[in-house]
Formats: structure tokens, C-alpha cells, sequence
């Protein structure tokens, strides 16, 4: 079991261990694709087309795996998901599957039945109307193998909680709030419980749920929730009339050739996909270059300039005239009357269907709590593509034509019918089933505390114990202060409030001074090869008791856990894929912190100073923290006072410990969030891994998110509209280079809020320094001390620094 530290006791030491990685590869664990947004939804907005590019992202370099394989490897996780069975076994499983569902695709009944349907799906000559015909035979062949039993396979639960059936959805909206901004999709076709069906029924209309789940909802149709749907099917039809269903079926259909669907998979970043005429071949996709990503850019560019902030930075003693007023009003009211055209012109674009299954994806994810993977579908004319996705990437499985090669179709569904929730995708402890709220225990194995260590140690005693414990915890996750992850691959942060009777009643570790009686909980997605966060911060908690430049000004973990079997490792060596890179589920308990945003003024100064402190004295001592970004800048108040605190320590590493491990990482990789890394980590040559990560770099990154919230927050509140530097959100790393050098080359043109208007003073002299390191030619100082003194503590007020200002 994994080890977790309570607040009397430390983490066990694990030795170090090889990172599984090759030699020369340069691994990019920083944000990449949607996870480079899914933190700035409140900035963005989900129901725009802003989002899709980076989903385009996340889903471009997927895996393929053959169509047998995946039927192989789903089938064993009905049996049980822990079980691994030898490849001879898995075999003869599908075997056996397709055995016993043949007598559904051949002969009278509901074969007959069955066939009808994928007819008249095949003779429809558009998208829409063959939406019924395939629902019909799906839900045919659900209801038929209800019936059917294969050794091994659990047996149908007549329970309509956990019976499914295929659903028409589109023109219905789902809705789903992230961050507080509400998106809007509209899947075609759904998965759903019969429950579930049966509660969109409006009240007096015909109760019989099958029928009604092939018809296209009403108005008077409640609309599914995302927690309600297992998974969704996107259809394209490109051809008018498809091939009928042959006479007879057996299960030793031989494929054409091997069907896979082709989606920009080395795709340059300025090129995205957009949904273009579909390819004549049922196994190909089309997608054309566009200049979104600029064009969102030049979106955010454009209204930056509005009244409020001109107003808000003009001096006391000027005042506009009642004139240039009404000239400023209309001016506005033109611009937005034009951006209302635009968005009526380009109302709902259309997406690659790779893409719109991306979202569709992103929206099952962020719909529950710990989600472990998603399963969905893409059916374009009679080939079905299944898609499995995981914080790692996505695996494509190879197109079945369910027409022509109805047995493993079947099989298929019967795979979907017997899976249980835990095969779908949902944590057997977080929720049990779809929207589980209430209380959760966490039991493990523990070896003795440090003090009985200690003692054996003393005696020349190695034999370990270890002892069970339970941790009860019990989770929000309405309330506002929670922040969802909305995306598909990387950590997937989640943090969340929690309330815990066993955690509260753990003694404070003498080196922690946040008095606060509040947790919250840190729900992760981590590379496994990667040093743990509890290890780094045990590491950096014995640095604090040494150090006063970081006692106080570091996170306190109360507990964690490492969920073992969720390694995304699992299915890949299954499968026979590369698994470098995997990830597994972390939860830490911390004591809760509070945004370095709230503040203004020399408050926030002084706590941003002693953040810089923090992390210097911790980089000399050989922690790395390498993401300085807004979001890991927080703090906590003692006697009315504001402590800085670097938090965030899940991409740091310590330096002693990579050293003595072979092949690992050498600082080389690019870690960070984008629009806060330094310039020279912005760089082709960065970007390939060949730039080291070093001091400098995390301190011109301190530099930036000064300048950000300086320019962003107005009295502790992000600005509501007209926020400068949007654009540095909405592009990738070299992109974010060119708008970067852009600001520095116009740094007089954009104004800080007015309660940052000292801090910004210092941040322009920290920029001017920035700036004079630019140039081609320019040689950053070796050493780390002048780089701290000339970039960051040079320009910092004598008050500040002395810890000297007035409190608010």
C-alpha cells in the first residue's frame, strides 16, 4: 500500500529509483494541450471555440491498438479489473464471446430484427435521419443479449440503475458549469441508464423508453445531465448508401485492411483542425490549416483597450469631456455590435469529428470526481472507432464495421452491458456510483511511526511492520471554491474543500505555523517516474526547520495517498503500447491556503518577496520547484498578518536524489505553465530539450506573474472584462515568446490597476532588466546570487524587504 504522512509523522524514505526513461529522451511534463487552459476557463469560457484547438491537441499523437486486442483486454476488466490473464486466455474469451453471440446475427427473430435496422441505417443518404436505424439496432441487440450467458463474463443485472441503452440526443443540449462558465454540447448519440431515459419522458407521453430513445428529443424533453451519460457517439456520414448486411455471419470475418482514423498527428501547432467535408473513405478523416489560435489572439487583442481601463489609470486631475464621452460610448457600442455579428456568423463553427469527441470527452471527465478513464465512440459511415482515454493519452482502437462484421459488434455491446461502473471509468471509493455524494474512508497499510523507527534502528532492528488505518474524509464538491480540471491528458488537478474527524485530530508539526482549522484536498495525476510531491515536500520540511527564509512559507501536507491500481501503465502493457510517461492518482490533504491575488498594495508586495525568499533558499539547497506561476503563489494570515507560501510542488525535484539516479531527467525538461515561463525556455531549442532549467529562469518567471496580476487584479479581484495579456493564454510556447517580446517592446502602452501601481513600478525595473537579457547576444550571469540581487532584490522597496509596512 502506499505510504501517507500523517502530521506527527514523516514519509517514508523510499530509495531512489530508475525513471524508466531513455537516456537521451527530454520528457515535457509542463502543460500541454487543453491543460494549458483548463486552469483559465473563468478567463476563456468552454462554450466558445477557443477550447477545441487545445482538445485538438490532447487527441492528435494517440496510439492505435488492433480491434481484437481492445475487445480482449475489455472483456478480462469484466471479469475483474485487477486481473490480468495470460494472452492464451484472453484469446479464447473472445472466442468464446463471439461463439455465443452468433446466434443473434443469423437466422429469424430478433437476427431479422437486428438486420432491418442496420438496412435502414444503411440506405439513409444523410447524417441525421440514420441516428434512429443504428439506436434500433443497438438497443435490438441489447435487449436480446440479456439472455445470453458466457463462462466468465458476469451475467445480466436486470437493475434499471445499471441497464443501458443507446439514446438519440442532438438537437438536446447537455450543460455542464465549469469554473463558472457553462458550456453547451450536443452529442448525437448517448449512452445512458433505462433509469435515466425513462426521467426524460415528459409526463403523459408514451412510457415505452425504447421507443422513445430512437426518436429525436422534444422541447418538452427533460435534457440528460453529463453525470447521467457512460458515453457518447459522434456519427459522420460522408456516403450517401452503404453496403447491406451479408446473408450470413461468422466470427472469423476477415478485415479488408486495418481501419484507422487519420487525425493530424504530427500536425504543426499553428495548423488546426477544423471539420472540413469529410474523405470518401470510411476510414479517413480531412482537416485544414487555420489560423485559430491567431485569430482568438487577435480577438482578445482588439478589445483590450475599452473605457474602464482607460479610466481606471487616468490621472485625477483630467477629465474627458462630455464629448470624447459620448464618442468613447458609441465607439463601444459599434464594436460590440460587430463582435455580434461576427458570433452570429460563426455560431456553433463546425469541429473534426476527432475533436467534437475530444470535448464530448473532456465534459465526461469533468462531470465526476477521480474519473480514471473515459470510453467513446466515433462512428463514421459503418465503421465504429473506439476511442479509450486517460490523463496519459488516447488509444485509438481499430474501426469494426458493425454491418458487415455484426458478431464483434455485438460482442462489443455485450462488453458495454456487463461492464460495472469501475469499468466505465468511475473510482470504486470516490463514487461508487454516478453522482455519489457524503462520506468516503480511505483504508491502508502504514509501517510504523518514525519514533518506533527509530528505535529499531537504535537496537540494529530491520524487520518492518505495519499497522491498518482508516482516514475518513468527506468531500464538496458544490461549493464555489473548488477548482475543476477541464481537458484530457496531464495531471488533471482538482482541488476541492474536505472535512476530515480523523485528520483534525492530528497534533501540528512544531514547524508549521498556519493556524487554520480548514482543509483541502488535492486530487492529481502525476508521472510515475517522476519523484512524488510527498517525498519532495518531507525534503523541503526538513530544509525549513534549518532555514527561516522558508520555516512558515511552505504548504502543510497533513495526509496522502497513492492509489496503486490506477497506474495508466496497465492497459498499455496489456495492449503491448509504450507506457513511458504514465500516470497515477494522488490525493494530499493540505491545510488550506488562500490566492496571493486577494491582496494589494505593499501587502501583496511583501507576501510575493517572501515567496521569492522561499523558494531562492530552498533552490540553494537543492530543491527545484521549476512552475512559479499565480496559482502556486498563495499564503495564509498569523496576527492579522499575510504569510507568503510557494506551493505546488508536484514538477519540483531535488537534485541530490536525480544525481544518483540513472538515465533520469537532468533538468532538461521543460517544466512550467506557458505564459509565465522565461523567454529562453520559449525557444525552439527549449522547446527540442536542450536547455537547461536553471535558476535564472524560475526567477524571471517571478517577474512575470508580477506583472500579471499587477495588470489583471484590481483590489484582490480579477478584472472582469478588458483584461490585459488574454492572449497569452490562447498560444502555444513560441507564440507565447513573440507576445512576450511584443509586451517588452511596448511595456509604457499598458497600465496597472490602480491598488498595483507601486508594485508595478517594481515590476517595469525587474522587465528592464529582463529586456536587457533578450538579445542574441546577450550572456546571463553563472551566478545565481547576482542573478537574485540584480533581477529581483535590487528593485524591491527598503520597507519591503525589512518586512516593514503598514498592515490593511
Amino acid at each position: 500500500m502506499a505510504n501517507n504522512a500523517g502530521a506527527t509523522e514523516s514519509v517514508t524514505n523510499t530509495p531512489p529509483r530508475n525513471s524508466g526513461l531513455p537516456a537521451d529522451l527530454k520528457s515535457t511534463p509542463h502543460a500541454v494541450g487543453s491543460a494549458v487552459v483548463s486552469e483559465h476557463i473563468d478567463t476563456l469560457g468552454v462554450n466558445v471555440s477557443d477550447v477545441h484547438p487545445w482538445i485538438g491537441r490532447d487527441v492528435k499523437n494517440f496510439e492505435q491498438c488492433g480491434a481484437d486486442e481492445m475487445l480482449e483486454q475489455l472483456l478480462e476488466m469484466c471479469i475483474d479489473p485487477s486481473q490480468s490473464l495470460p494472452p492464451s486466455q484472453k484469446s479464447a474469451l473472445l472466442d468464446t464471446s463471439l461463439e455465443a453471440v452468433l446466434h443473434l446475427c443469423n437466422g429469424s427473430g430478433v437476427a431479422r430484427k437486428i438486420k432491418q435496422h442496420l438496412i435502414e441505417f444503411c440506405d439513409v443518404e444523410s447524417e441525421k435521419p440514420s441516428y434512429s436505424g443504428f439506436v434500433q439496432a443497438a438497443n435490438t441487440a441489447l435487449r436480446a443479449l440479456e439472455k445470453v450467458k458466457v463462462p466468465g463474463i458476469p451475467d445480466f443485472n436486470n437493475d434499471e440503475e445499471t441497464k443501458i441503452l443507446f439514446h438519440v440526443n442532438d438537437p438536446a443540449i447537455i450543460s455542464q458549469t465549469h469554473q463558472g462558465k457553462k458550456s453547451i454540447r450536443k452529442p448525437d448519440i448517448v449512452v445512458v441508464s433505462y433509469e435515466s431515459a425513462a426521467g426524460i419522458i415528459p409526463e403523459g407521453k408514451s412510457t415505452n423508453v425504447y421507443q422513445s430513445a430512437c426518436k429525436e428529443p422534444t422541447q418538452d424533453h427533460e435534457n440528460f445531465q453529463w453525470t447521467q451519460v457512460r458515453t457518447t457517439l459522434e456519427l459522420k456520414r460522408p456516403k450517401d448508401r452503404l453496403p447491406h448486411p451479408p446473408s450470413t455471419y461468422n466470427k472469423d470475418y476477415v478485415i479488408p485492411t486495418v481501419l484507422y482514423m487519420d487525425y493530424a498527428k504530427e500536425m504543426n501547432a499553428s495548423a488546426q483542425p477544423t471539420d472540413s467535408t469529410p474523405a470518401t473513405g470510411p476510414a479517413q478523416t480531412s482537416y485544414k490549416k487555420s489560423n485559430e489560435l491567431q485569430n482568438i489572439s487577435e480577438r482578445l487583442r482588439s478589445s483590450k483597450r475599452g473605457s474602464d481601463h482607460l479610466d481606471s489609470n487616468e490621472p485625477p486631475n483630467i477629465k474627458r469631456s462630455k464629448q470624447d464621452e459620448e464618442r468613447q460610448s458609441r465607439r463601444e457600442e459599434e464594436e460590440e455590435e460587430e463582435k455580434k455579428k461576427k458570433k452570429k456568423k460563426n455560431k456553433d463553427p463546425k469541429k473534426h469529428p476527432v475533436v467534437q469527441n475530444g470535448l464530448y470527452v473532456a465534459e465526461m471527465f469533468a462531470a465526476h470526481i477521480a474519473r480514471q478513464h473515459v470510453i467513446s465512440f466515433i462512428v463514421n459511415n459503418d465503421i465504429i472507432y473506439l476511442w479509450w482515454f486517460d490523463r496519459q493519452h488516447t488509444i485509438q482502437c481499430a474501426g469494426i464495421n458493425f454491418v458487415q462484421d455484426l458478431p464483434r459488434f455485438v460482442v462489443l455491446l455485450l462488453i458495454m452491458q456487463r461492464m460495472g461502473y469501475e469499468q466505465w471509468g468511475l473510482h470504486p471509493l470516490f463514487e461508487p456510483k454516478p453522482g455519489h455524494q457524503g462520506e468516503i474512508i480511505v483504508e491502508y497499510e502504514e509501517n510504523e511511526d518514525k519514533q518506533d523507527k527509530d528505535n529499531r534502528d537504535k537496537k540494529g532492528q530491520d524487520k518492518k511492520k505495519s499497522k491498518k488505518k482508516r482516514v475518513d474524509l468527506t468531500l464538496d464538491m458544490k461549493l464555489d471554491q473548488r477548482t475543476t480540471h477541464f481537458g484530457l491528458r496531464g495531471r488533471a488537478t482538482t482541488v476541492f474543500p474536505v472535512k476530515s474527524k480523523a485528520l483534525s485530530a492530528l497534533p501540528q508539526r512544531s514547524h508549521f505555523r498556519n493556524k487554520s482549522t480548514e482543509f483541502v484536498a488535492k486530487l492529481f495525476w502525476p508521472e510515475e517516474a517522476r519523484q512524488s510531491e510527498p517525498e519532495i515536500l518531507e525534503e523541503v520540511y526538513k530544509i525549513a526547520n534549518e532555514d527561516p527564509d522558508v520555516l512558515g512559507h511552505v504548504p502543510e501536507m497533513v495526509w496522502f495517498h497513492k492509489f496503486e491500481g490506477t497506474s495508466t501503465a496497465i492497459i498499455r502493457k496489456a495492449l503491448g503500447i509504450d507506457d513511458t510517461g504514465s500516470r497515477v492518482l494522488y490525493i494530499i490533504v493540505f491545510r488550506k491556503l488562500d490566492p496571493i491575488t486577494t491582496l494589494s498594495g505593499d501587502e501583496f508586495l511583501l507576501a510575493w518577496w517572501e515567496v521569492v525568499k522561499c523558494h531562492r533558499a530552498l533552490w540553494k539547497r537543492g530543491v527545484h520547484h521549476r512552475d512559479v506561476s499565480p496559482s502556486n503563489l498563495m499564503g495564509y494570515r498569523l496576527g492579522g498578518r499575510f504569510i507568503g507560501v510557494l506551493n505546488d510542488f508536484d514538477l519540483s525535484s531535488i537534485i541530490r536524489f536525480l544525481s544518483s539516479i540513472k538515465d533520469a531527467p537532468k533538468g532538461f525538461e521543460r517544466t512550467g505553465t506557458v505564459p509565465f515561463m522565461s523567454l529562453h525556455l520559449l525557444v525552439p531549442k527549449a522547446i527540442a530539450g536542450q536547455v537547461e532549467h536553471v535558476y535564472y529562469h524560475d526567477a524571471e518567471s517571478f517577474i512575470w506573474v508580477l506583472t500579471w496580476i499587477c495588470l489583471r487584479y484590481k483590489n484582490g479581484k480579477l478584472l472582469s472584462r478588458n483584461r490585459p495579456l488574454d492572449e497569452w493564454l490562447t498560444v502555444d510556447a513560441r507564440g507565447c515568446h513573440k507576445e512576450k517580446m511584443s509586451y517588452l517592446a511596448t511595456l509604457h502602452d499598458i497600465h496597472p490597476t490602480p491598488s498595483h501601481q507601486k508594485n508595478f513600478d517594481v515590476a517595469m525595473q525587474c522587465l528592464a532588466v529582463v529586456h536587457t537579457y533578450t538579445g542574441p547576444f546577450a550572456s546571463i550571469p553563472g551566478d545565481d546570487e547576482i542573478v537574485f540581487s540584480t533581477w529581483l532584490q535590487n528593485h524591491v522597496p527598503q520597507n519591503v524587504l525589512q518586512g516593514n509596512i503598514s498592515q490593511l
